[in-house]
């Protein structure tokens, strides 16, 4: 991977997930009323899910890492960027199997506003 703006963002983010560090992950990348749009089904209500920028958010993504414990990223493709646009497709393998998923980050001001995120469990 090359290291323009985008995927630096990325990496940033991936370090984040990896390390736990959500507190800072949303301190850092994401706007103050940020959005997250997920199908992802581990919440206590069915998806889709819309979730908002702070606690509610953090917890989201806790219970995301939870669900899939450690995970390794087996491919990246179709990345894209904007100057306010990140997007992607991935490849991961987690405790709980095999996942293709999608992301779409709509930024402003530098910081993720809008994040768009979709899955599909290959096994």
């Amino acid at each position: 991977m090359s290291d323009s703006p985008g995927q630096q963002f990325f990496q940033k983010h991936m370090g984040y997930l990896m390390s736990g560090d959500l507190h800072t992950m949303l301190q850092d990348q994401y706007a103050e009323d940020a959005i997250l749009i997920t199908p992802f089904d581990i919440l206590d209500v069915p998806p889709p899910h819309i979730i908002h920028a702070g606690p509610a958010m953090e917890d989201f993504f806790r219970k995301w890492l939870d669900y899939h414990g450690a995970m390794t990223l087996d491919s990246l493709y179709d990345f894209a960027e904007l100057d306010d646009s990140i997007s992607f497709q991935a490849l991961i393998t987690s405790q709980t199997g095999k996942w293709v998923l999608g992301e779409a980050w709509h930024l402003a001001n530098g910081k993720i506003d809008r994040h768009y995120g979709f899955a599909h469990k290959l096994d």
